[in-house]
């Protein structure tokens, strides 16, 4: 049988006291207990700058005994725990940070209908104390970079679908038969037509001659005659509002130029992660993934030795189905859990998307899920949990993919 990881076990005080945190953005709020279990001194609250923690050394953390005496617990709150943590360990102090689905367990058991952050930080105390929480996983400097460049290429992507749908709404205003045409307005062909042209209707109606040749040069002739007649019968027709049209115009132009930016800081990371990938020599590119999907799994995954189990590492990626029974009642639908990394799941998602068409199992597992009778995007999560078992067993053995599993021999050799 296979030792516990450290995600399993729990962090034990093994004689040490414990000092609980509170974390705030700029004031954090600490209380200590003692081995015995006695609540030592009374809660500070100190800011947190070099300055504050100078102080909670010199109250609390000294006179319990030192680095040596005392085991640290706080909570993960955002972004905010971060400095705090790092200059506790530079200072060799040992801290841990817990999940607030932890701490939130432990708070809800008082009687009192309180909440304070000095009680907060002894419930955090507390719960160290007790045996009963686990350590969050703090990743190394190369991971963390690896994150910080993932989740930032997912902001982007995600910011230039909010603009896209910005764009379209403008677009509907001033000329809403234009979708009809071109059911892509930002395409080059339409780009290139917002900013020589504009997009009012009547503006476009009065050029027929520029526009056909604009387009004709946009697109390098692959849009016919046909199309740009119908453009133009639109636009001589369109109902669009006339009202405040040449802002609209200057707002698509300023729009496009945004996505442009953004574009390319989005191709600039991809290559970035591409480089990374490939000195990683990562096992899930033999799946047929790119390289930000690979990039991802690694950056919220490693290190996969955190999870001994498949069935974790999709309970961490919130891919698995939670249950809901009481009584005679049970849940009519089995909803997954979404608890996990939000990165992580959205990653595995979009993998789904792209292979269970090419790889046979994905693909009747996809089709047997559709026969019993569930949606597309339920299938595809079901086909995600499987591919979160698959990525976990590739990164577990640091081996390819291969569509006919080892035999246990060989995994046993490994």
């Amino acid at each position: 049988m296979n030792a516990p990881s450290r995600k399993d076990r729990p962090v034990l005080p093994n004689g040490r006291h414990v000092v609980g945190i509170d974390i705030g953005q700029k004031v954090h709020a600490a209380a200590s207990v003692t081995t015995a279990g006695q609540d030592f001194g009374r809660c500070i609250s100190f800011d947190n700058t070099r300055a504050g923690v100078d102080r909670l050394e010199q109250i609390v953390l000294k006179p319990l005994g030192g680095p040596a005496r005392i085991l640290i617990g706080m909570e993960a709150t955002g972004h905010y725990w971060m400095p705090l943590f790092f200059e506790l360990q530079r200072r060799g102090y040992d801290a841990i940070v817990i999940n607030p689905i932890q701490t939130r367990g432990k708070f809800c058991s008082r009687i009192r209908k309180t909440k304070t952050d000095r009680l907060d930080a002894r419930s955090i105390a507390r719960l160290v104390l007790d045996g009963d929480a686990k350590a969050a996983r703090i990743p190394s400097e190369s991971i963390l970079e690896l994150r910080l460049l993932t989740r930032h290429r997912w902001r982007l992507t995600s910011l230039c679908g909010d603009i896209q749908r910005f764009s379209y709404s403008l677009i509907e205003r001033i000329f809403p038969e234009y979708a009809d045409v071109f059911c892509q307005p930002l395409l080059p062909t339409g780009c290139a037509l917002i900013n020589e042209l504009g997009l009012s209707p009547h503006v476009l109606a009065s050029q027929p001659e520029q526009v056909s040749a604009l387009i004709a040069h946009a697109s390098r002739n692959r849009v016919s005659h046909t199309t740009i007649r119908t453009l133009l019968a639109r636009a001589s027709q369109s109902i669009g509002v006339r009202m405040a049209e040449r802002v609209i115009v200057d707002q698509l132009r300023s729009v496009i130029s945004l996505l442009d930016t953004i574009e390319s800081q989005v191709a600039a990371l991809d290559d970035e992660l591409g480089r990374r990938v490939e000195a990683l020599c990562s096992p899930l590119l033999s799946l047929g993934l790119h390289a930000p999907l690979v990039a991802t799994i690694h950056a919220e995954s490693d290190p996969i030795a955190d999870f001994r189990r498949p069935w974790q590492y999709a309970a961490y990626a919130g891919l698995d189905p939670s249950t809901c029974e009481s009584g005679n009642f049970k849940g009519s639908h089995a909803h997954i859990s979404k608890r996990g990394s939000t990165y992580l799941r959205h990653a595995l998602f979009l993998a789904a998307c792209g292979l269970y068409r090419r790889h046979r199992d994905l693909q009747r597992l996809y089709q047997r899920s559709r026969k019993a009778g569930h949606h597309h995007t339920d299938a595809l999560v079901i086909v995600a949990h499987k591919l979160a078992r698959i990525i976990w067993r590739l990164l577990t053995d640091n081996r390819p993919f291969r569509a006919k599993a080892p035999t246990p021999a060989l995994i046993t050799a490994r």
